[in-house]
């Protein structure tokens, strides 16, 4: 039987929130009540190892990068800062909706220098945040669209990336007749951005997961639109 136990290295995830210089805040709500969490965490020390870039050069210090992507993480001595504008943005619906801030899942590493006697964070990977199902206010061009949520006062702007490697995950789900058909849709092609154009009008139904950025849009991860002779209702 185990006397002690040595845990080195821990996860926290979370609404981010109050991110700075320093660190920032990690809240997680739970099924039950009594695991929720709030805890203040720390970047590790700025002179600490950290990995490898994608070109195989160390890195030192805290990074960070969006989901699926960790061949872009962001590091080096402006990563902080990046993350903070990142993190302190937000979309804001107005109305009972109010702003939707940045999700993330960060490691944690206890007894760096940043933090000698708790956790410290090396990296984080900002996660996709789910948009309530709204409608198209302002029909797609130039790559963005903006959307409106029931119980919102105003439209957010939703950015799509149609870049090879890095595009938005798009799919059509059309319901007809009861039959349901779910198609994916390649952003990166002509056929694709013109699924996407015809789709994407005012008054069609869309669903959006994406990270909120520090102008106050939302970079689309996700994003599905609905055609049919069916809707969605929530």
């Amino acid at each position: 039987m185990a006397q002690t136990i040595d845990i080195e290295t821990a996860a926290y995830s979370g609404t981010i929130s109050n991110a700075n210089s320093v660190g920032f805040t990690d809240t997680r709500k739970f099924h039950t009540a009594s695991d929720d969490y709030t805890v203040s965490l720390s970047y590790i020390n700025s002179a600490a190892t950290n990995g490898k870039d994608s070109s195989g050069k160390a890195i030192t210090g805290y990074k960070y990068w969006d989901f699926a992507y960790p061949t872009q993480a962001i590091s080096g001595p402006n990563a902080t800062a990046d993350f903070v504008a990142a993190t302190n943005g937000g979309v804001n619906f107005g109305g009972t909706v109010g702003a939707l801030s940045a999700w993330g899942v960060s490691a944690a590493v206890w007894g760096d220098p940043a933090n000698a006697t708790g956790w410290s964070v090396p990296w984080t990977i900002l996660l996709p945040t789910p948009v309530p199902l709204g409608t198209v206010t302002t029909a797609y061009v130039n790559n963005a669209f903006t959307m409106s949520v029931p119980g919102g006062t105003m439209p957010a702007t939703v950015d799509v990336s149609t870049t090879s490697g890095s595009a938005t995950l798009v799919y059509q789900i059309d319901r007809s007749n009861d039959i349901v058909t779910m198609s994916p849709v390649d952003v990166t092609t002509t056929d694709g951005l013109n699924s996407l154009s015809t789709g994407l009008v005012a008054g069609a139904v869309v669903k959006v997961y994406g990270v909120p950025q520090s102008d106050g849009t939302l970079k689309a991860y996700v994003l599905v639109y609905y055609t049919g002779t069916t809707m969605p209702s929530n």
